[in-house]
């Protein structure tokens, strides 16, 4: 047999599809240009031609070959002439439609092919209409189509639609027969082979999982800042702007005109009495003393000339109720939340005035000023100098290696060389335009195929292209993707200039846009963006994260005082080197960092499991202990001072830029983002830069249009939906909130509630029905479904189907009581009953059937795990079967998300409907098959039980058995518990014998004790099987919550401890005294205090949002580090002379608190933060509560008490809910007596003295013995 190589074979990577025009007269053509790599990591650029994208229009049954041809010829009268030669042809094709039940019948379609791109798309254009609505622009699908016909499948990127066809995982492996692909010569790319091939004679290799040696490039940039702020690439008066506000509320008796002169004057350094808190500004073109005072009397003399049409516009989305789609969906994709756009806008002052009349008028809004002054400087003073590259570092490593091969850095100005950076090169260079064509060049000779960073669609990117523009030398900067002499950006057809790449993406915190270059060939990651996405953390500063992700807990230590070192024995030492710093945390309920964050030098590593640091250390063990890597301490004003000080200083820059563009290096492998991406591009069929830059919902769409493909079922092209309607989501079991000391608690739960659900019932968009609606009085007020001309349905009542009617509530969003600045509200309007048909025979219809292969699938990997022995495919399986995992549990979160190609209301509100009837049917049966019952166990004989549910949310019933030996005798502690697991099991094998298949009820654990507060809030000791394996599990409390003082978290936790582990009351509230007392003597630190709050976009109102008003506050201070959506913003309260004063100008930075000596509000963390979920606790165990019989005299009184006051509310006509929440209130009330209430007393007391304002008590002195 020969050896000779047939085909050419490369794992894919990138795609870059575009139109090609080959001559003046020819058409546009449709070319895939496919990046890959193979596995000697040699590059390939593979053109694909002959695709031609098309998509599908539904017809009347009825056309003939004539009616084809007219209609197409009307298609090319209704485009522009220039694309009609690009309308390829059509043909009739007969195919299954997803929205619908019609028993798998085959409609007629026709197929319509384009030879480009833009053809495809302007021809869908005419399904369109568009135009402005309520102020905004809008494109919708035109109510009757096009002619009357139904556009399908053009929602589909042609690109995705060739992955299908030809079954090519965009990650994965293709074959190139030789024979069939041409080679070229022509060297248009920078990579080692370049093809050209008809996509048809391409070979996907599915199986293949051969790694390949990506080549990886991990770059940050410094740069200067002339006022020791965040640097700005390109800098405006909006920092003088700034200062002249600020100055301006110290004007005091001086003379308005002389003063803003001063002001002026003092910023351009020419003031021989300057202002103080005036920065100086530095423009690109001095001016003479001379020309600049005329300048100043030109511009304090101007009229404004700014209208209302003058603005600066921030688009902001609107989250229409804070939580997830109507209630319902627990989406993947998150865009569902902000569905349509608000433009917040700053409008000019509009009124002919003077710059002094302006800053004088107490009605005009800061940020109107801001920007009125802003742009009137910017009008008569020249234009200012903005910070500059200072250093670009790189490293670039191939997959699978420890270290990188080059750590590469580019200077400006000169440097030494970079101290015990193995692999370094160091360039450094006179001029900013030197360094950036520097960094192109390292760029292109490196080849990378894979370009990593932190905040680099945020930052670096957007600073590199401004300070290219600034140069001019965008043309020969941007230079950076792999097809030869191709600018990596774009032309902005508004403005004629030159622009970067964009996308918005969508998260939880609010929108987030990203800014890079088009780098063809080349897949970017920003790790920043991907942990925003991915991951909940407290900081996402690169410092936080590195140490959060490598890093690992310290099972045992033990010093040497003959080395003066300490060993750290640990698990995971991965991303660890010698000569590394690390810190060490000591984490109870909030964390402390040990010694106060001090650094530990790594001076030896042993690969068994142990790392030696300098010094005897002896962190408290008795918590858990955690190292973590640790950045060195070079802060952004140390950066700035050395990069203009001497070579020295800047190598110590260099190699801090050398090393956080490791941390990045270490955290993508740590992380191993690409298997991730890999996988999830293979399962769903599209490339890893889709991913990177797009919303969630894509890969959704892709992997639903695979399928259905597959099943001969074509999807429409869908609509927006209204926002106004809704229905109901989960259900949540009232919970019975109480401690449980002695009563272990069970749960069980059902095992993929919602995939399963859609199985079990057929749910899907080909199997509906019919539909009908009904308002509150029960009137059919809509129906829908085909019916016949004698009103008939037609598909209803099959006989080889059976059918299932499910009914769910419809909602409405509707304003409080019409008011247009009122929140929405969701409010019952009605019902809605919808039918699904079920095959006979059991096949499934299009949805069902894809869960049920992911389903099947992720089980079959999850087996292959363990028997695999090689580590990369073990990590490989792992990353398949949780990509497998997330599709299908995001799948029915998509067919309720608006935003979703495949939007069906009725299936996800029918599969929400089931989840309800499923959690009732659970808590019924073990409720009754448990109640008053005997009952044989394994190792305790027959027993007594009383079955009764505790709680219940989505998926999940909590119950309790009430074990009791055969005399009534109650049986508590591990006995019960032991009893508790085994009849949990059993019950949740017995409920499920009567379920539909796939649903299992299975037993997932048993907490004993167990505190319950209310819906989605509790704590316990969470055991499993094993009496002796315990652990603590909470949801909802405050332990897991963010934005709570650590202190809060040490005090609560606290007591959870002690209730949790000794079940001991009175030991509880002694320990909260004695926080409190501590509290009360102010002797808390600073860092027990802070609290971090998430900003957000689009507040309805944010001058009442205190952390808002203190970020913007942060940034009329510093305007470069102004705190951005999506950032954590960190702040501690303050004392204030006046009660009045609003909750944003109570709190500050500790870092302005510590500078400016402020004085902490003790009181407010312990009113506002700490009392409210304290009370929450005790108030469950009031009666047991020292002191409590004091007040009470006796417990009867007690309960007649209680008794009295139900009745009362009985009689007001409260019905049970208000009635609880009554008596709630009412024991909190006594809790808080017995608990705070003498603390209180005694700082109100504390300031009065300290205010001169003594409480009459302080004068009366407890007469001694």
């Amino acid at each position: 047999m020969s050896s000779v190589v047939l085909q050419y074979s490369f794992k894919l990577l990138s795609f870059n599809p575009y139109d090609s025009i080959t001559g003046p007269n020819e058409d546009n053509k449709f070319i895939v240009q496919m990046f890959g790599i193979n596995s000697k990591g040699e590059t390939a650029s593979i053109l694909v031609t002959d695709y031609k994208p098309y998509f599908y229009v539904k017809i009347p049954d009825d056309w003939e070959e004539s009616d084809r041809l007219a209609f197409m010829e009307q298609i090319k009268c209704d485009i522009d002439a220039k694309y009609v030669g690009d309308v390829y042809g059509s043909n009739f094709i007969n195919m299954k439609k997803l929205y619908g039940f019609d028993g798998g019948k085959k409609h007629l379609f026709l197929k319509i092919d384009f030879t480009s791109e833009i053809a495809f798309k302007k021809v869908k254009d005419l399904w369109y209409i568009s135009g402005v609505y309520n102020g905004e622009y809008r494109k919708d699908l035109a109510p009757d189509g096009y002619m009357d016909t139904i556009i399908y499948e053009a929602q589909i990127p042609p690109i995705l639609r060739m992955f299908h066809i030809k079954s090519i995982s965009p990650s994965g492996w293709i074959s190139l027969p030789k024979t069939r692909c041409k080679r070229e010569t022509t060297n248009k790319t920078t990579c080692k082979y370049e093809f050209t091939i008809k996509y048809n004679d391409i070979i996907s290799v599915p199986h293949k999982e051969t790694n390949v040696p990506y080549k990886i490039c991990s770059f940050d940039i410094e740069a200067s800042s002339s006022h020791g702020d965040f640097p700005l690439a390109i800098k405006t008066y909006r920092k003088l702007s700034t200062n002249i506000l600020d100055a301006w509320r110290n004007i005091g008796k001086r003379d308005p005109m002389d003063y803003i002169k001063n002001i002026i004057m003092t910023a351009f350094d020419h003031s021989s009495h300057p202002v103080e808190g005036i920065d100086k500004v530095f423009p690109k073109k001095n001016h003479t003393y001379e020309k600049l005072v005329e300048l100043v009397d030109k511009f304090v003399d101007m009229k404004l000339s700014s209208s209302k049409n003058e603005y600066e516009e921030l688009n902001e989305p609107i989250n229409l109720n804070n939580g997830e789609e109507n209630g319902e969906c627990n989406m993947e994709d998150t865009t569902g939340k902000y569905d349509f756009m608000k433009k917040k806008v700053i409008r000019g002052y509009g009124k002919k005035y003077k710059i002094i009349q302006l800053l004088e008028d107490t009605n005009a809004p800061r940020d109107t000023k801001l920007l009125e002054i802003t742009t009137s400087l910017g009008k008569v003073f020249p234009q200012l100098e903005g910070d500059i590259v200072t250093f670009i570092g790189s490293t670039f490593i191939k997959n699978g290696d420890n270290k990188p091969y080059l750590n590469h850095c580019i200077a400006r100005n000169t440097c030494n060389e970079m101290k015990d950076v193995p692999n370094a090169v160091l360039e450094s260079y006179k001029s900013e335009r030197d360094v950036l064509l520097a960094w192109k060049n390292i760029i292109q000779k490196e080849n990378p195929d894979i370009i990593i960073g932190y905040n680099i669609f945020g930052f670096d990117y957007t600073f590199l292209f401004e300070r290219a523009k600034e140069l001019g030398i965008v043309d020969k900067f941007m230079i950076l993707g792999r097809n030869r002499n191709e600018l990596s950006v774009k032309k902005d057809w508004k403005t004629n200039e030159y622009a970067l790449d964009g996308s918005t993406i969508f998260l939880a915190s609010g929108q987030h846009d990203l800014k890079y270059p088009k780098m063809t060939g080349r897949l970017q990651i920003d790790l920043y963006n991907y942990l925003r996405r991915e991951y909940q953390l407290s900081k996402y500063k690169l410092d936080y994260v590195s140490g959060y992700f490598i890093g690992d807990y310290i099972t045992k230590i033990s010093q040497d005082p003959d080395t003066n070192t300490t060993r750290l024995f640990t698990k995971n030492i991965t991303g660890l080197e010698v000569g590394n710093y690390i810190n060490i945390d000591e984490e109870g309920h909030s964390t402390d960092s040990y010694k106060d964050g001090a650094k530990f030098n790594i001076v030896a590593i042993d690969p068994s499991g142990f790392i030696v640091i300098d010094g005897m250390e002896y962190p408290d063990m008795t918590k858990k202990v955690r190292w973590g890597i640790a950045k060195d301490d070079v802060t952004p004003q140390d950066i700035f001072r050395m990069t203009n000080e001497g070579p020295e200083e800047r190598s110590i820059i260099a190699k801090y830029c050398i090393q956080d563009c490791n941390l990045v290096q270490n955290l993508l492998k740590k992380i191993d983002v690409l298997t991730g991406f890999s996988e999830m591009s293979k399962l769903c069929s599209v490339p890893m830069e889709f991913l990177v830059l797009r919303g969630q919902g894509i890969k959704l769409t892709s992997y639903i249009a695979k399928k259905c493909r597959e099943k001969d079922t074509l999807m429409p092209v869908v609509n927006k939906p209204n926002y106004d309607d809704g229905y109901e989501g989960a259900i949540v079991l009232d919970p019975k909130c109480s401690l449980y000391m002695d009563d272990p608690v069970a749960c069980v739960d059902y095992s993929s509630l919602y995939p399963s659900s859609m199985i079990s019932e057929n749910i899907s968009h080909d199997s509906k029905v019919l539909t009908r609606e009904y308002n509150l009085q029960g009137t059919l007020i809509n129906e829908t479904g085909e019916m016949d001309e004698n009103g008939t349905y037609i598909y209803d009542n099959l006989p080889d189907y059976d059918y299932v009617d499910i009914q769910y509530d419809t909602y409405m969003w509707r304003r409080r009581n019409n008011n247009e600045k009122s929140a929405l509200e969701k409010v019952k309007c009605g019902y809605k009953i919808c039918r699904f048909a079920q095959d006979k025979s059991g096949v499934k219809s299009v949805m069902p059937s894809i869960l049920e292969e992911l389903l099947k699938a992720r089980k079959a990997t999850r087996k292959l795990i363990p028997q695999e022995k090689d580590d990369f495919m073990k990590n490989v399986l792992d990353k398949r079967q949780n990509s497998i995992k997330i599709t299908a549990n995001s799948l029915y979160g998509q067919t309720g998300a608006k935003t979703s190609a495949f939007y069906e209301k009725d299936c996800a509100a029918s599969t929400t409907s089931i989840g309800r009837k499923l959690l009732t049917y659970a808590k019924r049966v073990i409720e009754n098959a448990y109640k008053d019952r005997e009952v044989v166990t394994r190792n305790h004989g027959t027993i007594l039980t009383d079955a009764e549910y505790v709680y219940g949310d989505t998926d999940s019933v909590f119950f309790k058995f009430n074990p009791r030996k055969l005399d009534g005798t109650p049986i508590i502690g591990m006995e019960a518990l032991d009893i508790t697991i085994e009849l949990a099991q059993e019950a949740g094998r017995l409920a499920t014998m009567f379920l539909k298949k796939p649903h299992d009820l299975e037993y997932e654990k048993t907490f004993h004790p167990f505190c319950l507060l209310s819906k989605k809030r509790y704590v316990g000791m969470m055991y499993e099987h094993d009496l002796n394996k315990c652990k603590r599990k909470s949801m909802g409390i405050v332990l897991k919550r963010r934005d709570n003082a650590p202190i809060v978290k040490d005090i609560y936790g606290g007591i959870v401890d002690i209730l949790m582990n000794n079940k001991d009351i009175e030991s509880a509230s002694i320990f909260l005294k004695k926080c409190l007392d501590e509290m009360a003597n102010g002797t808390v630190p600073i860092g027990k205090l802070i609290i971090t709050k998430s900003l957000r976009s689009g507040y309805a109102n944010p001058d009442q949002i205190a952390h808002k008003v203190l970020a913007d506050r942060i940034g009329s201070r510093d305007p470069g580090n102004k705190p951005g959506v999506g950032d954590r913003v960190a702040f501690v309260y303050i004392s204030k002379k006046t009660s009045t004063t609003l909750q944003g100008e109570r709190i500050e930075t500790p870092e302005f608190i510590y500078e400016n000596k402020l004085t902490i509000d003790y009181t407010h963390y312990i009113t506002n933060q700490i009392m409210k979920p304290v009370i929450q606790i005790f108030s469950l165990v009031l009666e047991k509560l020292p002191g409590f019989l004091d007040r009470k005299s006796n417990m009867d009184k007690w309960h007649k008490e209680m008794a009295d006051l139900r009745y009362k509310l009985k009689m007001d006509g409260l019905d049970a809910s208000q009635m609880s929440k009554k008596i709630e209130s009412y024991r909190d009330k006594e809790v808080k007596i017995l608990l705070f209430d003498e603390c209180l007393k005694k700082i109100h007391d504390k300031i009065n003295i300290k205010t001169g304002k003594a409480s009459i008590t302080h004068f009366f002195h407890k007469k001694s013995a």
